[in-house]
């Protein structure tokens, strides 16, 4: 994961986030409905904070905890993020957001599936949503997430409160046995 640029899906390229992305994250993530669901995205939500974001993730790059991609729809540039964050010794949270116009279309289960087949080699990962944000579980379960029966309480930036967050982990899939 440390040396991938670029995964490519289908319909998606995802690949490491640029300055001249911070337009297009601010106007997604300023939208309540996305904003809302992340606990780190403030509202409202700036493009000096996109940019902030971005320069916080490339000063911390030689950290090697960080691993944030741009999903681009081609013809349509940046249409949202999924990333990880190493927590610990091989605990590894995955977090993503789209935009509404790119909601219900399979891109975040594409972009995210992808996503978790390069960041598997970093260790466990886990993932949440918050309780009132099923879309975001069904997403984690089709690309292998189960619910651990975790709920935990997290401070939401953008609605200035916490909210339970329903905690996940991806189960490995069982290998079929040679024939």
């Amino acid at each position: 994961m440390r040396d991938v640029i670029e995964i490519e899906t289908k319909r998606l390229k995802l690949r490491r986030l640029r300055m001249q992305d911070a337009p297009a994250i601010a106007r997604f993530c300023d939208d309540p409905g996305v904003g809302r669901m992340l606990a780190m995205t403030p509202l409202p939500y700036f493009e000096a904070a996109a940019e902030g974001w971005i320069m916080t993730l490339n000063a911390r790059a030689p950290l090697e905890r960080d691993f944030v991609f741009a999903a681009e729809l081609e013809g349509e540039g940046l249409i949202g993020c999924v990333g990880a964050h190493v927590d610990g010794p091989g605990v590894v949270e995955i977090g993503y957001w789209f935009g509404r116009p790119y909601w219900g279309r399979g891109l975040g289960s594409e972009a995210v599936g992808a996503f978790v087949a390069e960041a598997s080699g970093l260790g466990a990962l886990n993932a949440g949503h918050f309780v009132d944000n099923p879309a975001s579980g069904r997403v984690l379960e089709k690309v292998g997430f189960a619910y651990t029966g975790e709920t935990k309480r997290m401070f939401s930036m953008g609605r200035g409160e916490s909210v339970d967050c329903l905690r996940m982990r991806l189960v490995p899939r069982e290998r079929s046995a040679a024939v």
